[in-house]
């Protein structure tokens, strides 16, 4: 079971990265169409029209596609100004808490945004605007990240406990614990190491 949790969580730490730098791109194509807008309309008085609307669907859409991303690299913010001094036990204990609270959040948010979403289908909603974009795209687009990042999520929660339960404090750190200013200082050593490497002749 353990084996298998953990070959799930290095498909989720793949498809999440390939998911945050599409979301990445979606975001910079959009900034491009509205720089381009913005300039159009300052030398031609041209607009191209939508660049507003397309600019909010790619926000929404890039944003959930990483959320699993961030939740994966626990780059998810957390208060730990007591969570630093607890014993190892009570501070697991916490990380379990913390994730289900954030699972069940976003649980909540991707059942409501199922509804919103079939019914924009149901009835083929389109938006107000000139573009009349069927909304169900970028809706159902929108629901993905979230679905994505309930599903990783649950992976984590499951693979935490099993290690809560063996008394495994690292591994339920190192899967859903805060990290520390030290995790940051020996991460970004790290990359700087690896950025020499990768320029040393």
């Amino acid at each position: 079971m353990r084996s298998r949790l953990d070959a799930a969580l290095r498909v989720a730490e793949r498809g999440s990265s390939g998911a945050a730098l599409a979301g990445g791109l979606l975001m910079l194509a959009s900034a491009v169409l509205v720089s381009l807008d913005v300039v159009l309309r300052k030398l031609a008085n041209v607009t191209l029209g939508g660049a507003d609307e397309l600019s909010g669907y790619a926000l929404a859409i890039g944003s959930t596609w990483s959320f699993a991303f961030v939740l994966l690299n626990r780059g998810n913010v957390r208060i730990d100004a007591l969570y630093q001094y607890l014993p190892r036990a009570w501070a697991a204990l916490c990380d379990l808490l913390s994730i289900t609270a954030l699972l069940v959040f976003a649980s909540l948010v991707a059942w409501h945004g199922w509804g919103v979403l079939a019914q924009s289908w149901q009835i083929s909603a389109r938006s107000n605007s000139a573009l009349g974009v069927p909304l169900a795209v970028p809706q159902a687009l929108w629901w993905l990240g979230y679905a994505w990042f309930v599903g990783c999520g649950v992976l984590l929660l499951l693979r935490g406990a099993m290690a809560f339960a063996a008394a495994d404090w690292p591994t339920v750190n190192r899967l859903i614990g805060a990290r520390s200013v030290k995790d940051d200082a020996a991460e970004e050593l790290q990359n700087a190491l690896d950025s020499m490497v990768r320029r040393a002749p």
